[in-house]
């Protein structure tokens, strides 16, 4: 065996070794991004249950209420503070 096999060998190891790590990075960062765009929409929704008014037939639901169900949903808007908000209702 020959020394140039040897090295031809290491380098061929080195440069799988590192395209698997790049791959590895490449869906970490995919999966950072994710979890940073969900946190963005999730700060853009304002629930705001003190100032959605009682519809009939349906019961008000609060923020850390929700889950995956469907629900009935109204928006308002706050001209004080300028903002949108949310109501869920089930």
């Amino acid at each position: 065996m020959q020394a140039s096999d040897i090295i031809l060998g290491l380098l061929i190891i080195l440069l799988v070794g590192w395209t698997l790590m790049l791959a590895v990075q490449q869906t970490a960062l995919s999966n950072s991004l994710s979890a940073l765009e969900a946190k963005q929409v999730a700060q853009g929704i304002q629930i705001s249950p003190d100032k959605c008014r009682q519809m009939a037939d349906y019961t008000l639901v609060a923020g850390p209420e929700l889950s995956g169900k469907e629900y009935l949903t109204t928006a308002g808007f706050d001209q004080d503070q300028n903002q949108v908000f949310f109501c869920f209702y089930e």
